[in-house]
Order: structure tokens, then sequence, then C-alpha cells
């Protein structure tokens, strides 16, 4: 009902008709910019906020299940056509990256950024090896890179998104919607290896439905690894992302455009945007060419400790600490430096629970019908209003 009288022209998320010829006419339009794409980004964002608030609130009689397996498809397709039209968008700027070459240092550099995201795109059109580092001023991100991808035809893209589609609740999700006839099969293999979890509550359990097969697997095979590998794992139940997901990406720069007298030419390939094949090799003191990467911290999270950078592992689908080196933390600066051994999508981490155990509460009338609603925990006091 909100939805109809807000007739702001969106499609409404839990009617398929709409939501598939949303899709299907944003995935035929391939010239947007990085400007509009955000635009368009920011309805994405609200029908996957829609579609999520359902699955969560709405009681079993509300829904069916088919209709929560629909659900969580639309979530998970929305989810990666919004990224794959921020890859769409930034090879169409890469395109003509030398029509907006700065003037000192000959490359291209821009921050493109609304509430939800943030591009910083950098072009290494002269390709000289004094300028391998940059820092995006609008944004506190920079970099460093080693020699060798200093002397290549490449682009770097540091994509900060203030949510997060990446952490494994959404792996476990396109697992449950891409398994939906093995249901039975997985509950049977949930009782057989009843032993290898304890019992959860029922809350518990209904997030871990959704992801029963990897969570064994993960249980099953890391038991032979030992602690070492373990420790190399984030388990989410302790750590948690917060302040989004940063996605660090070494792209190859297209063909640009050259001027032949009158015209200008340009050489067309039919590929989309596709990742620079770098891997690190030796620098020439023996140790390994990290990539150095700084990143101003969200000014809308607080960070009561120093944040655990941790990298994406998308074959494994669980977030790692190794192949993170040398962490600097600046508290007063807000910003944090690290090495990468190769291009990851990192996040920053903290101890989910911190703040406990709370120490008080209190609720007070502040008016007629206002109140307001403090917690004390171990490092902050919380003021929540009602009205």
């Amino acid at each position: 009902w909100e939805h109809y009288l807000s007739c702001d022209g969106s499609p409404d998320p839990t009617v398929p008709q709409e939501v598939n010829t949303f899709m299907s006419l944003w995935r035929e339009d391939r010239d947007e910019d990085i400007q509009l794409v955000m635009e368009k980004g920011e309805v994405v964002l609200k029908m996957i906020e829609k579609l999520e608030f359902l699955l969560l609130d709405a009681s079993p009689n509300e829904i069916t299940e088919e209709q929560r397996v629909q659900y969580l498809e639309f979530i998970l397709q929305l989810q990666d056509l919004l990224h794959q039209k921020y890859n769409e968008a930034t090879l169409n700027l890469l395109k003509i990256a030398s029509m907006h070459e700065d003037s000192e240092t000959g490359n291209m550099h821009t921050v493109i950024k609304d509430k939800n995201t943030t591009f910083c795109i950098w072009a290494n059109l002269k390709k000289k090896p004094r300028f391998k580092n940059h820092v995006f001023q609008e944004a506190g991100h920079g970099f460093d890179l080693p020699k060798s991808l200093a002397l290549s035809s490449v682009a770097v893209r540091v994509l900060h998104t203030r949510y997060d589609h990446v952490s494994p609740l959404a792996a476990s999700l396109k697992e449950d919607s891409n398994n939906t006839d093995d249901k039975k099969e997985t509950q049977e293999e949930t009782e057989k290896n009843s032993d290898i979890l304890d019992e959860p509550s029922q809350g518990i359990w209904l997030f871990l439905m959704c992801s029963t097969t990897k969570v064994l697997k993960l249980k099953l095979q890391e038991e032979p690894r030992g602690r070492e590998e373990a420790r190399k794992v984030v388990d989410l139940q302790q750590l948690g992302p917060v302040g989004g997901v940063f996605h660090i990406d070494a792209l190859q720069l297209p063909p640009q455009a050259q001027a032949v007298s009158d015209w200008s030419m340009v050489e067309l390939l039919d590929v989309g945007l596709e990742v620079y094949p770098y891997s690190p090799g030796e620098a020439e003191e023996g140790t390994q060419a990290a990539v150095q990467i700084t990143l101003r911290l969200p000014d809308s999270v607080i960070y009561f400790e120093v944040p655990v950078v941790a990298r994406w592992d998308p074959a494994g689908q669980q977030w790692r600490t190794d192949g993170i080196s040398n962490i600097t933390y600046e508290a007063q600066e807000k910003s944090i430096t690290f090495g990468m051994g190769a291009f990851y999508t990192v996040a920053l981490l903290q101890d989910a629970h911190l703040n406990l155990p709370y120490q008080a509460w209190e609720l007070q009338p502040t008016g007629v019908d206002e109140g307001l609603f403090t917690v004390t925990a171990v490092f902050a006091t919380i003021q929540i209003q009602i009205k």
C-alpha cells in the first residue's frame, strides 16, 4: 500500500512481471555513464531493501515458500545486475580516459560519489614510473603500485559500496536459490551430520537453513587443514564488516582515441571490462612486490579498536585475513594503510560483541507520547528518541 501511494514509477519488487521488465530493459541499455547508473542503482537498492524486509518481517502464513524463494532470487539477480552496470559504466568512462587527462601527470583520475557508492578511478595513460602512486583527494583513498604495473596499460578502481552484497549471507542465499530442488536432500544431510553442529536456537536455525550445505562442507573440510588455516578464515559469528565493502581492481585500459588529421579514430573491442592479469613478482630487495592501499574510513562508522582488514575469497565464499600485510591504522586521521599481494575486495571488520555485555538501560518520558531510550554499553552510550 505504501508503494502504491508513493506513485514514483519504480517497480514493485513483489510483482515478478515488473521486476523482470525492469531488469530486461536495463540490461539492454549499455551506454549509461556512472552518474546515471548510480541514480538507477538507488532504485535497485530500495527494491532489495523492500524484499529483505519482507523476508525478515513476514510470518510463514503471510508469504508462501515459493514466494520466499522467488524473493531471494530477485535479490541476488538485482545485486548481480547492479554490479554488472557498475562495470559497464566504468568501461564507458575508461574508453574516453584520454579526453580527461590531468595536465600535470598526463594520467586520468576522477571521483564520482553519492550516498551509496563512491567510484575512484585512475587510468595510467603515460606509463611513467614516477607517477605510480595517487591519492583521490575528494575521497581520501589512495594507492602505490609496483613498478611493473606503473609501466603497463592499467587502470585502478576503488569502488566503495556502503552496503554489503558480498558477505556469506548473500552467498548462502544464492546457494539456496540455486538448489531449491535439493531441499529434501539437504535436510536429510543435516540430520545425518547433526552431531557436527551444536543444536542451535530457532532464530539461528532459520539462518542456517539457507546455508546448511555450505556450513557443513566448511566444517568437514576445515578439520584436516589444521588450526593455522582456520585462523585465516574470518568467523562471522565473532567479526562483522562495518563501513561497507571496498572493491579494489586492476583493470585493462581499453584502446584510446587517436587524432588523425580531422578524424578521431579508436579501436573497438568486442569485450567487456577486463581485469588486468597481475601476478606479484619479486621486488628489487627480494621481497614480494605488494600493492599498497590507503583507505579513508567512513564518517558514518565508529571503530572502537583497530579494524581487521580482510579480503573476500570468491572460491571459498569467505572473508580471509591472509594476503594482507603491513597494516598501519591512524585513528586521528581516520585512515588505514596496508599491503596486498594481489588486487582484492576488502572489508574492515570489528568484533561484533565488543560492546557486550550491556551495562544498563533506561526508558524515560520526555513529553506527550515521547520518550528517550538509553543503553549503556562497554564503549558507548546510545540514546534513541521515540515519538
